[in-house]
C-alpha cells in the first residue's frame, strides 16, 4: 500500500511541477557532456529531475554572514540533473528509479570548501585524526554536502564532476556497505563487478604509486570507494577516456546504470 501511494504521489508531482523550459535549457547548456543524449533519454532525465526537486530540499549551508549563499533555481536544477543522471537508466519507470534515493532528504550547498574532521585507522592499527577542507561529502542515510564553486566549475574546467561523485557514493551505500560495489541483482553479478573494480583499482594504485601522470584523477587511488566514485564521474562526463583506460570497468558501469554514455542512450527498454 505504501509503495502504491508513493507511486501515485510521484505521478501527481510530475503533472504539477514541470521545470520551466528556460531553466532546463540553462542546466543542459552548463553540462556539455549531455549535448549528444537522445531526446527520449533527456525527456526521462527531465522527469527524474522534476521528482528530485519535489522530494529533496536543496538548501544553503551558509544563510548569514559575509559568505552567505543563496541557492537559486538554476543551482537547484543543475545539481538535480546531475544527481538524476545516475538513475536515468534504472527502474521500469521514473517512480521506480527514484527509489534509489529514498531514505534521506537534503542536499546542502556551501559557498566554498568546508572542514571535515575524521579518524582513520592505518594498517598497523594506529588511529589518526585528519582535519581537511573538502568539496563534497555524502552521509549514509543523511544529506549530500556540496561546495558550490566546485559544482559551478564543471568537469571541463576542473576535471571533477562533484555532484556525480557524491551521488555515486549514495549509490554505493544502498546495500549498507561502502566498498565500491553497488547492490547487484545476483551473487554472480556482484562477484563479477567486485572482481573487475578491484583489479582496476589495484592497477590504478600501482600507476599512481609509480609516479605516472594519469588521465584519471589520482584521487581515485585513495580508497576503492573513491575509485568507484571517480570512475562514475569519468563514465558520465568523459566516457571515451574510461573505456580507453579501463574497458572492463566501463562495461560493468554500463551494465549497472543501463546507460551508454558514448551514444547518449538508455540501453534497456523502460
Amino acid at each position: 500500500m505504501f509503495d502504491w501511494l508513493k507511486t501515485k504521489r510521484r505521478e501527481r508531482a510530475l503533472a504539477s511541477n514541470a521545470i520551466p523550459d528556460d531553466e532546463w535549457a540553462a542546466a543542459l547548456h552548463a553540462l556539455p557532456f549531455l549535448d549528444h543524449y537522445a531526446p527520449d533519454a533527456l525527456a526521462r532525465l527531465r522527469q527524474l529531475t522534476t521528482l528530485f526537486l519535489v522530494e529533496k530540499s536543496i538548501v544553503s549551508g551558509a544563510t548569514s554572514g559575509e559568505h552567505a549563499l543563496e541557492v537559486t533555481p538554476h543551482m537547484r536544477v543543475l545539481i538535480a540533473v546531475q544527481a538524476c543522471l545516475l538513475i536515468l537508466g534504472r527502474g521500469a519507470s521514473v517512480t521506480d528509479a527514484m527509489r534509489d534515493y529514498d531514505g534521506w532528504e537534503n542536499v546542502v550547498v556551501y559557498p566554498g570548501d568546508f572542514p571535515r574532521t575524521h579518524d582513520f585507522e592505518d594498517e598497523a592499527g594506529v588511529v589518526h585524526r585528519l582535519d581537511e577542507p573538502i568539496a563534497g561529502e555524502s552521509w549514509h542515510g543523511g544529506p549530500v554536502l556540496l561546495s558550490w564553486p566546485a559544482v559551478e566549475a564543471g568537469y571541463d574546467e576542473s576535471g571533477m564532476a562533484l555532484v556525480i561523485h557524491e551521488f555515486a557514493h549514495k549509490i554505493d551505500m544502498l546495500d549498507g556497505e561502502v566498498n565500491g560495489v553497488p547492490p547487484m541483482p545476483s551473487r554472480a553479478a556482484h562477484d563479477a563487478f567486485s572482481a573487475t573494480i578491484k583489479a582496476a583499482y589495484k592497477d590504478f594504485c600501482a600507476r599512481v604509486d609509480a609516479g605516472e601522470e594519469t588521465a584519471i584523477d589520482p584521487y581515485a587511488a585513495e580508497f576503492i570507494d573513491e575509485f568507484f566514485a571517480v570512475t562514475c564521474e569519468v563514465f558520465f562526463a568523459e566516457p571515451d577516456l574510461l573505456q580507453h583506460e579501463y574497458a572492463d570497468c566501463f562495461a560493468q558501469l554500463q551494465r549497472y546504470f543501463c546507460i551508454d554514455p558514448i551514444a547518449g542512450a538508455i540501453t534497456k527498454s523502460q
